[in-house]
């Protein structure tokens, strides 16, 4: 005679916790810092010049 199944624990397979896991950063934070990233690039390939422009922005036009 098979043995009875053991009950499921309600909790762990609520959809809510569905969103446990592995944590990952958000679209938003990953674009956020992919922007960070290209202004540093930019300020390391400008140099520290006399022409300080904080807030620069390039744009490339294809």
């Amino acid at each position: 005679m098979p043995s009875k199944q053991q009950r499921r624990n309600g909790h762990a397979f609520h959809p809510i916790m569905r969103k446990g896991g592995v944590h990952e950063k958000s679209k938003g934070a990953k674009r956020a810092a992919a922007k960070r990233q290209t202004d540093r690039k930019v300020r390391e390939w400008l140099g520290r010049s006399s022409l300080f422009i904080p807030n620069l922005k390039i744009m490339i036009f294809l």
